[in-house]
């Protein structure tokens, strides 16, 4: 059950981490969407593992 829970994590934070570079982008033409996207996720993914303890 518990690796149901991280995989829904993890594709949540992935969507989010998506959505929140596609914002970005539009603000910031220069930004490297695929960087960005993975420091986000990775915030969010620190994040709720913190939450998590």
């Amino acid at each position: 059950m518990r690796a149901t829970n991280q995989q829904e994590l993890i594709t949540a934070v992935c969507e989010a981490a998506e959505r929140a570079t596609d914002s970005l982008a539009h603000l910031v033409p220069d930004l490297d969407p695929d960087r960005c996207e993975y420091a986000v996720a990775s915030v969010l993914l620190e994040e709720a593992w913190v939450a998590q303890r």
